[in-house]
C-alpha cells in the first residue's frame, strides 16, 4: 500500500464518519424543531382547557385535557421516530408532564 493509497482511504473513512456524524446532528435538529413547534400545540389545549372552565363547561374542559395527553404522545413518538431512538423510554412521563401540570391548574 503506497501512501497516496493509505491517505486516500483514511481520507474516506474519515469523510464516511463526518456523514454519519451530521446525519446525526441533523437528526437532532429536526427533532428540537418539531418539540418546539408541536409542544405549543400541547399547552395550547391546556390554556383552551382552562378557559372553557372558566365559563362553567367542565366536561369540555377534561375532554380538551385527554386531547393535550394525545398530542403528547404523538409529539413523543414523533420525536423518538425521527431521532431514530426506541419508543420506550424512561422519557414517557416527561410526555404527560405538561397534561399532568394542566390536570392541577384546570380542576
Amino acid at each position: 500500500m503506497t501512501p497516496r493509497t493509505r491517505t486516500r482511504t483514511s481520507t474516506t473513512r474519515s469523510t464516511a464518519e463526518q456523514l454519519v456524524a451530521l446525519r446525526r446532528v441533523q437528526r437532532r435538529v429536526a427533532a428540537i424543531a418539531f418539540f418546539a413547534v408541536a409542544i405549543h400545540g400541547v399547552l395550547g389545549v391546556i390554556v383552551v382547557a382552562h378557559v372553557v372552565q372558566g365559563q362553567g363547561r367542565s366536561a369540555d374542559a377534561i375532554l380538551l385535557l385527554a386531547m393535550s395527553a394525545v398530542f403528547a404522545l404523538v409529539t413523543y413518538v414523533v420525536v423518538r421516530i425521527i431521532l431514530g431512538a426506541k419508543l420506550m423510554s424512561p422519557w414517557i412521563p416527561l410526555a404527560f408532564l405538561p397534561t399532568v401540570v394542566g390536570l392541577f391548574w384546570v380542576l
